[in-house]
């Protein structure tokens, strides 16, 4: 079975490209958080299928609308269409890979897509000032359970697609300059990173 899935991250208020992003064919919208206005988190989540985690820039009320809707994955997992998705928010990872890390031991799932708002350690996670921002725990987890995507934000200038042992890992770049990700999620993963501010 193939899965359409449109993956952004960062959108910081622009709601021009979510609004651009949302009219595009899909079966599956993932965010990977930073919405920033609540505006923005209201606009995602009027959209079709629809999944997200909170960015460090998401406040309480972007978090509880997220939550209300049902498309919150924050230490959560979902299951769409036959695809287990997991997710890892940017506003208290550490407490979110615990409880995951809990409900996999409770259930026997496999997780096909794991979303989170920082990268993992080593993997599109370096800053202008040439440091590594990601998240040793997060690496440890997607190791650990062996997504064949996983997809994230946060280092804006970062953006690229890697595969490292069969799993893909994803960094589309800050929507709020038009970046996305188009990934073909089926035996394997098709994924190109793209501009949507030309459109």
């Amino acid at each position: 079975m193939q899965i359409n899935i449109i993956h952004i991250s960062d959108i910081h208020c622009n709601n021009e490209m979510l609004n651009k992003i949302i009219k595009l064919n899909y079966d599956i919208l993932i965010s990977s958080g930073d919405f920033e206005c609540l505006e923005s988190a209201e606009l995602f989540s009027n959209a079709n299928n629809t999944f997200a985690v909170s960015g460090n820039m998401d406040d309480v009320s972007i978090m509880k609308l997220l939550s209300k809707n049902g498309i919150l994955l924050d230490g959560k997992i979902k299951r769409i269409n036959n695809i287990t998705i997991a997710g890892i928010g940017g506003i208290d990872p550490r407490t979110n890979i615990t409880s995951l890390r809990n409900e996999l031991t409770k259930s026997n799932y496999k997780i096909d897509i794991l979303i989170s708002h920082n990268p993992p350690y080593g993997i599109l996670d370096m800053t202008y000032f040439k440091i590594r921002a990601g998240l040793k725990e997060l690496k440890e987890l997607s190791e650990f359970i062996k997504p064949k995507l996983h997809l994230f934000g946060h280092i804006h200038e970062s953006q690229g697609i890697k595969e490292i042992n069969k799993t893909t890992y994803i960094n589309p770049g800050p929507l709020y300059l038009g970046s996305y990700a188009e990934i073909i999620l089926n035996q394997n993963v098709i994924a190109k990173i793209k501009n949507i501010a030309n459109l």
